[in-house]
């Protein structure tokens, strides 16, 4: 790994960190309700294909690592949210199953915490259940 990879992951993981307080209370959400999980991890999958093709499809004169393409999918949804106004609920009431780019974001900061130099998950994210067979626990 070159040092531009090293900045490239450090600048992805930056950014997750920065909103990674505004979704703490989806994290709390998921582990109080158990009917969130199943779209949860619905969410992981969709974000693990649309990284892979991305991987795949994507031509680019320099390959890039998985915790990069991660963060530019979350930052991807975050901005075109935020374009429509939309904020993160600020309580676990708010995180409900139709709550759809929250639990987004909060899918791909799963992801992109089980890379290897990815951001790490806060006390309450990483004592949730663990995610079910056949959900990926890494995007590849």
């Amino acid at each position: 790994m070159g040092w531009a990879d090293f900045l490239a992951d450090r600048s992805a993981r930056r950014w997750l960190y920065g909103v990674a307080g505004r979704l703490e209370p989806g994290w709390l959400a998921l582990a109080a309700e158990p009917q969130l999980w199943p779209v949860f991890e619905r969410h992981l999958s969709a974000v693990a294909d649309a990284v892979r093709c991305e991987a795949d499809l994507v031509p680019r004169q320099e390959p890039v690592t998985d915790l990069v393409l991660v963060a530019g999918h979350a930052h991807d949804v975050w901005r075109a949210a935020q374009a429509e106004g939309w904020t993160p609920p600020t309580t676990a009431l708010g995180w409900t199953a139709q709550e759809w780019t929250g639990l987004r974001l909060l899918a791909c900061y799963r992801l992109a915490s089980a890379e290897p130099r990815g951001p790490r998950l806060s006390r309450t994210a990483a004592e949730l259940r663990p995610i079910s067979a056949g959900v990926p626990r890494r995007v590849r």
